[in-house]
């Protein structure tokens, strides 16, 4: 017995001195668990229209971190019911479940397994890595009895609460609720809580959206714990209010994608935020920011994008049943698909069954959906019906699928043209509408800022307001429109070789005359052009050409809406805002730098006289059609060589929008389509939802402008007795000082009418 007990001894002595020195080596280098006293892990960034409505989330990890007064008790007991019943009592160690992991599973062959308390969760979580080996257990253990020294109970579920995964890469409680039933942490019922609460152990395959029935057994066996455990644990909670959580039926908000409405305008937050606070900052996330995009608008213009479209398709054939197929040959043999080009595809097979069409995109196979195409199939035509086989399509890659195990790629239809819409303020140059496709897509192609096409006769204002400026001419001065010949190029005016000849600015802006606006350019000399234009914020490249004035240089949908805002804004320009305010987690503000200050481009009577201008686009020119809004309208239709580019770019005293309408491979249009036809109609409507219920504003004449009445023929002062004067505005000492003679008068109004007679007569013929 004596030798017996030696030996038990000398067993128990060597035991205890083999486990302090394997809890001594695996003791080094361990993590401080001082770490956690600044617990800052990455949060989710809410980005909120300027009304307060979340329009979507930046995160690395989808977490915000609330307060511990702010989780609801009855969801911190489910949580303990689920996953740690004595978590108050213990000092942080499941010793049953050390044992079993670090001595009889390995003895068994068997990997360690969980079973782990509340603390050691936070441990393995927040400061070991998750893989499942004796090493990391016992440093789990070591650091778990570290943790519960250094910190409070409610300290320790703090974290847990915060930091844990509830599936769909939703992490911590807060997102969770807001996933599951678009509430806040603090407003989740016990049954909300139970169900919440059962997910930890296996998000994926508990998810309730994804299995509801496994979802549903896991939350009864937490409301089980909870009244089981109830007398010794939590003795003030009620059977009856368990059976009623038992007994309630939860239903979960849809799970629809985020920041689809909004998706350009977040892709410039992310890109504004990342510049401003800097890549650690940004990653970390847990920022509020406020932009200047108002949802409800945002929504309206692209419905009114959609609807332009969707009625140019119809007036010129792209959609179903198609008319013939595409004249285009098929493209080249293929070894894969890139995103972002099109492709001509063929139509092999129609599956009406699936609603799927299969082609073939240069040897590669491919699926249709065209459940996703309702705006080329309005009809909700089948397959069979939408295209026949061997018809040719055009297409873009949406997916690339899995060619190895049999899986065609997803292609969508570019059938019609896309476009682009802008609306902003015209005072604080807040963008309040950013849309840069048909159908939204993260991370999509942004054509209102990525874009650059040739904006046609939209360029114009441009040219007359740099005219105004130098006091080279004033809205009277008479240009000639005639042909002319510039080393070979022959400018012509839209659609007609016809000539007005002796024409006023005015007219010539209102009517879209190019040889007016060539001879304007040709004065004030293109680069004197090109400088201003840099002064209005056009930084695409801009070839210092007579073609120019014709809008031959490509430009983007936002600088030139925001050029457009400069006159708008009495001459002031200013960068367009996408943001208003960042708030950190902590609910400071940062600074939002803007390292261009605003400019006067313009005086304000310079910039009121262009106004008066581009008014009379839509009173007695091209773009009378925007007279229906019943508001004070000036605007320029645009319209680039064989209709590839349509554009309409106007503003009120208060708005100021753009659209744009084109094939991203420069294509026609179509037979007949032009500024005032393709984008015009979409403008109206984008207009009409930003201005309603607006009080009807004027704009107002600033000092330094006189108005005159003058002779329509010569733009010299009309006589009193003169019928057909018309009221002119000026730039104060531009003004003209003598009179236009009287026989003049006769003689312009007999060829006036001999003009309007031949021009009469060649309509008719």
């Amino acid at each position: 017995m004596r030798r017996l007990f030696q030996l038990v001894l000398l067993a128990f002595v060597a035991g205890s001195l083999s486990l302090f020195g394997l809890f001594s080596y695996y003791a080094q280098d361990l993590p401080s668990v001082q770490e956690l006293r600044s617990y800052n892990p990455p949060q989710t960034t809410r980005v909120l229209d300027r009304n307060g409505v979340v329009i979507g989330t930046l995160f690395e990890e989808r977490r915000t971190v609330v307060p511990m007064e702010r989780i609801p008790r009855v969801l911190v007991l489910s949580i303990l019911a689920a996953e740690d019943a004595d978590f108050y009592r213990h000092k942080g160690m499941d010793y049953p479940g050390i044992l079993r992991a670090v001595i009889l599973e390995p003895l068994s062959g068997r990997r360690p397994q969980g079973a782990s308390t509340i603390t050691q969760q936070v441990v393995k979580t927040l400061l070991l890595s998750p893989e499942r080996s004796i090493k990391r257990k016992i440093r789990e253990l070591i650091l778990a009895r570290r943790l519960e020294q250094e910190f409070t109970k409610d300290e320790i579920i703090h974290f847990y609460l915060n930091h844990i995964n509830f599936g769909h890469g939703r992490y911590g409680v807060q997102e969770a609720a807001q996933y599951y039933f678009s509430k806040d942490v603090d407003h989740l019922s016990l049954a909300e809580s139970s169900l919440i609460a059962g997910l930890p152990q296996a998000p994926t395959r508990l998810s309730p959206r994804r299995h509801p029935e496994a979802a549903r057994r896991r939350q009864l066996f937490v409301l089980s714990q909870l009244e089981s455990k109830r007398r010794e644990y939590w003795p003030d909670l009620s059977v009856a209010e368990i059976e009623a959580a038992r007994q309630t039926e939860i239903p979960l908000v849809s799970g629809r994608a985020e920041g689809l409405e909004a998706a350009e305008v977040l892709t410039l937050v992310r890109q504004q935020l990342r510049e401003l606070v800097g890549e650690e900052a940004y990653s970390l996330g847990g920022y509020t920011i406020q932009t200047t995009l108002d949802i409800g608008l945002q929504r309206k213009a692209r419905m009114a994008l959609l609807t332009g479209l969707t009625e140019l398709d119809a007036r010129q054939g792209y959609q179903a049943p198609l008319r013939r197929p595409t004249r285009s040959r098929s493209s080249k043999r293929l070894t894969q698909l890139q995103y972002g080009r099109s492709y001509i595809a063929k139509v092999v097979a129609s599956d009406d069954e699936h609603g799927t069409l299969s082609v073939d995109v240069g040897g590669l196979p491919a699926l249709v959906d065209l459940s996703q195409h309702e705006r080329f199939n309005p009809e909700q035509l089948p397959p069979s019906r939408f295209a026949a086989q061997g018809a040719h399509l055009r297409v873009s890659l949406a997916h690339l699928g899995e060619p190895a195990r049999g899986l065609p790629a997803t292609v969508r239809l570019e059938l019609g043209p896309e476009g682009a819409v802008v609306l902003m303020s015209a005072r604080s140059r807040e963008v309040l509408a950013l849309i840069g496709s048909a159908q939204a897509s993260p991370g999509g192609f942004n054509r209102a800022t990525r874009s650059v096409r040739q904006p046609g006769s939209t360029f114009k204002p441009l040219v007359y307001a740099l005219g105004i400026k130098t006091r080279m001419f004033t809205p009277a001065t008479r240009v000639i429109d005639a042909p002319a010949v510039y080393d070979e190029w022959r400018p012509s005016n839209y659609e007609t070789w016809r000539f007005e000849g002796d024409v006023s600015l005015r007219v010539a802006l209102a009517r879209s005359i190019n040889m007016v606006a060539v001879r304007v350019i040709e004065k004030l000399k293109p680069e004197s052009v090109v400088s201003f234009a840099r002064e209005l914020g056009i930084r695409s490249s801009l070839e210092p050409s007579l073609s120019l004035s014709l809008g031959a240089s490509d430009v983007s949908l936002m600088e030139l809406t925001n050029a457009y805002t400069t006159f708008a804004a009495g001459g002031r320009f200013a960068r367009p805002r996408f943001i208003r305010s960042i708030r950190d987690s902590s609910g400071e503000i940062v600074p939002i730098r803007d390292d261009q200050a605003p400019r006067d481009v313009l005086s304000p009577a310079e910039a009121f006289v262009v106004t008066t201008l581009l008014r009379s686009v839509v009173e007695q020119g091209t773009a009378r059609a925007a007279r229906r809004l019943g508001y004070p309208i000036a605007g320029k239709t645009g319209t680039s060589n064989e209709a590839r580019d349509a554009w309409f770019v106007g503003y009120s005293p208060e708005l100021v929008a753009g659209v744009w309408v084109g094939f991203d491979d420069r294509r026609s249009l179509g037979r007949r389509e032009s500024g005032g036809r393709s984008a015009l109609p979409i403008w109206i409507e984008v207009m009409a939802a930003g201005l309603e219920g607006r009080p009807r504003l004027e704009f107002r004449m600033p000092s330094g402008v006189v108005t005159r009445r003058v002779d329509p023929d010569s733009g010299l002062l009309a006589h009193e007795e003169q019928e057909d004067a018309v009221e002119e505005v000026f730039l104060e000492g531009t003004e003209p000082t003598s009179f236009a003679p009287e026989e003049e008068i006769a003689d312009s109004s007999t060829l006036l009418m001999e003009q309007f007679r031949i021009s009469h007569e060649t309509e008719e013929r």
